[in-house]
């Protein structure tokens, strides 16, 4: 009879835990990861550099509330995504990369944009096709900055501000990292 209870409890526990993990918010995330080069004008020379850029979304899904109770609800529009972009930039002609940026920002879809650096100055680069375009004439616009981040904003083609949070910018050249 002992044996019986402790089975019976057992098996309430997991199905009670599992009914409160099926209550929690679905969640969604994507990572892709490509490789890009881009141009620099140095003064006296263009100098071409090498990218990798790792994009993560990750965005809790919002139902629709008038599905609410319902079996197969929908989803809102216009889930807004918190994007997380890393990239490691390759300034020289060995393997290794020698700079890392991780910024993130909220948005609909990922932006075609990343950051990358000259002389620890950053830049907006937009992505086109298998390169980079730096966009010369954007101006960051600095709202915020903590000890270890810093937030910034920009205007995109289209007129809409993007504020994005840099949370780490950093020469790498001493560690080992993934090489291209």
């Amino acid at each position: 009879m002992n044996i019986k209870n402790h089975v019976f409890a057992l098996l309430s526990i997991c199905l009670i835990g599992g009914v409160s993990i099926a209550q929690e918010s679905p969640s969604e995330g994507v990572e892709t990861t490509s490789s890009k080069s881009y141009k620099i004008d140095m003064g006296n020379k263009m100098v071409s550099r090498t990218v990798e850029i790792s994009t993560e979304k990750s965005n809790t899904i919002n139902l629709d509330e008038e599905d609410k109770g319902k079996v197969n609800q929908d989803r809102a529009a216009n889930n807004l995504a918190m994007i997380t972009k890393t990239v490691r930039i390759d300034n020289d002609d060995d393997d290794a990369f020698d700079e890392k940026i991780v910024f993130t920002y909220n948005s609909v879809v990922p932006e075609d944009f990343v950051l990358v650096s000259n002389n620890k100055e950053l830049m907006v680069a937009i992505e086109e096709g298998e390169n980079l375009k730096i966009i010369e004439d954007i101006n960051l616009k600095s709202k915020e900055k903590t000890e270890n981040s810093s937030t910034y904003i920009f205007t995109d083609s289209q007129g809409k501000e993007i504020e994005f949070l840099v949370e780490e910018h950093q020469e790498i050249k001493n560690e080992k990292i993934e090489s291209k």
